[in-house]
């Protein structure tokens, strides 16, 4: 998902990029939690029938989907922001805070966006200047990445 300000304060055009999600957190631990009552609801009654080695199974199960599904959820919350000043761009990515943070300079920046030769990989969209290469909106389905590929290159050649 690609939010667009103009004019802000410290820059003339601001993009936020995030990934789609379609549950939130809460949502989230609402459904590993029902996951966890169905497969108790399964379980005990054969634990009480003396089939005990189901348990530790029903267990790693539990424990692996959690696991993908935090891990999931926690890459759902990436964000970058791509602010394009007059004389700079400033890329900042980050979840829940600020983890890294590049400024190239305008006039030497470029929009590169890089197809692949196979249909079903998506293509990177780079912002490079002076040998420095950062990737952008690597969450972004293909339809946008190319929009905000042709937003980048545009917002570019308009003059300071």
């Amino acid at each position: 998902m690609v939010a667009v300000e103009y004019g802000t304060k410290e820059c003339q055009f601001c993009y936020v990029l995030r990934p789609n999600r379609s549950l939130s957190w809460r949502q989230n631990l609402a459904v590993f939690a029902g996951l966890c009552v169905v497969t108790l609801a399964c379980v005990i009654p054969l634990v009480a029938m003396g089939f005990w080695p189901v348990l530790p199974f029903a267990g790693l199960e539990l424990a692996a989907v959690g696991i993908g599904l935090y891990y999931v959820t926690c890459r759902c919350h990436e964000c970058e922001v791509i602010c394009v000043a007059a004389d700079s761009i400033r890329i900042e990515r980050g979840r829940r805070r600020l983890q890294q943070r590049w400024v190239l300079p305008r006039t030497w920046a470029r929009v590169i966006l890089n197809g692949c030769s196979r249909q079903w990989y998506p293509s990177r969209l780079l912002i490079r200047a002076h040998g420095r290469t950062v990737e952008v909106g690597r969450f972004l389905v293909e339809e946008e990445r190319l929009r905000l590929a042709r937003d980048l290159t545009c917002c570019l050649r308009v003059g300071p």
